[in-house]
């Protein structure tokens, strides 16, 4: 792991980002026990009020929340920038961001106009004002990389997609608006493409090779592949033409299968051979979104899949099986990584005297490999299993959401337990100081 280009003196403090990681697994047993009352029916239609809150479980409160909590470590450390008063600033956007995410599952799920109305005055403030924040930050820092410029394009693609989202919520939230469903596939299109898709671009240019010793990325790849992204997204949501829209969707399902394909032939090339159960993850993410993007142009040809809205498919395969799963993998090298770093903190301050013993435990020991690999059984397990709920409601839904279920609560236990670890050591520290 080359930690040279780091800033790690300019870490937070472990609680910053770890409070957003341990809600990820939280909202993925929320989303899987909807699945399990519904009774397998809701992923039938993608307007069901118990679908879009499933939808809304994941994205914000799943994928959203790990990546906010990913920001707040990575700015800093990464890229030279961090808010100020960072430690309350996550705080505070933690809070509301989980209280906003909680009206809008249960807005949906309960048919209440004023958790709708909570939700966007709550939700809609707290993302505009973090993705302009991150925007300021790295910009008064002048870091003109690869990472960080793509980063601010994520967070523009993060602004747009609240507002959107703000947009549409309204309809819910007081009478006489209805926002009209065209905005839904923009509002869709700019989270998935915009904000999730150029972030993990511009995440995995620095991760990729070092968690997983990987050759890095070629030379101005990553910073292409989001502006492209961008590019084709702004074409596609400004200029009033159905064909021009096909063209941009299309040019963008081209570039998640380069992306795909570039990173599965760098993880093919890591240096380090043993087993890594992030590998998996991202292998299995990888080749969800090259399926999601195929699933998606056979959507535009033939608009419907197999008597069924293409949409679902391809929305589980790019959220529950690409963004997820690269979640998953992350958080088991990033939760480890903190834990080492945080323990090791005083020592690269200096605040330890010399002669002092410290014990560290080694990354590879915080999180035992068992529990990861049986996780990870249960994640692809309940992932299969949802696509075939696509095509046959019933029992095979209750199934999908008992691998979920188990899969989020495994994923939870595991860093509770480096967690723990932490609370552990970081204490005898204290006492041997």
């Amino acid at each position: 792991m080359n930690l040279a280009a780091l800033s790690l003196e300019n870490a937070p403090g472990f609680w910053v980002p770890l409070r957003f990681f341990l809600a990820v697994p939280v909202f993925g047993v929320i989303a899987a026990v909807v699945l399990f009352i519904d009774g397998g029916q809701l992923l039938q239609s993608r307007w069901q009020a118990a679908t879009l809150a499933v939808t809304h479980a994941f994205t914000l409160g799943y994928i959203a929340m790990a990546m906010l909590g990913a920001l707040f470590q990575m700015l800093p450390v990464v890229m030279g920038a961090s808010f100020p008063r960072a430690e309350r600033a996550s705080l505070l956007v933690y809070l509301l961001f989980t209280a906003g995410t909680l009206c809008l599952v249960f807005a949906f799920l309960m048919h209440k106009a004023v958790l709708f109305a909570a939700a966007i005055v709550i939700l809609v403030p707290v993302l505009v004002l973090f993705g302009l924040g991150v925007l300021v930050v790295i910009g008064r820092t002048g870091n003109v990389g690869a990472t960080a410029r793509g980063v601010q394009l994520a967070a523009v693609g993060l602004i747009v997609t609240a507002a959107l989202g703000g947009y549409l919520g309204s309809g819910y939230a007081f009478e006489g608006l209805a926002p009209g469903r065209s905005a839904t596939d923009y509002h869709a299109a700019w989270g998935l493409v915009g904000w999730i898709f150029v972030l993990i671009i511009a995440i995995s240019g620095q991760v990729i090779p070092m968690f997983l010793a990987t050759p890095p990325y070629p030379r101005r790849f990553n910073r292409g592949m989001a502006y492209l992204s961008i590019l084709f997204l702004c074409i596609g949501s400004l200029v009033p033409s159905q064909g021009v829209r096909e063209v941009c969707v299309a040019a963008v399902i081209v570039l998640m299968t380069v992306y795909a394909v570039v990173t599965l032939k760098l993880l093919q090339k890591r240096r380090r051979k043993r087993f890594d159960i992030t590998n998996w993850f991202w292998r299995f993410g990888q080749g969800c979104l090259v399926a999601g993007g195929a699933v998606i142009a056979y959507g535009y040809s033939a608009r419907t899949f197999a008597g069924q809205d293409g949409a679902m498919l391809a929305g589980l395969l790019l959220l529950a099986g690409f963004a997820v799963s690269l979640i998953n993998g992350m958080l088991y090298k990033i939760v480890p990584f903190l834990v080492w770093l945080n323990l090791r903190m005083p020592v690269l301050r200096g605040e330890i005297e010399a002669g002092t013993r410290l014990y560290t435990p080694n990354i590879h020991e915080v999180i035992d490999v068992r529990p990861m690999k049986l996780q990870f059984v249960f994640h692809v397990a309940g992932l299969l299993l949802l696509v075939v709920t696509v095509f046959q409601a019933g029992s095979w839904g209750y199934a999908a959401a008992a691998a979920m279920l188990i899969s989020n609560l495994l994923l939870l236990m595991n860093l509770l337990h480096a967690t723990r670890l932490y609370r552990k050591y970081s204490s005898q520290i204290l006492e041997v100081r």
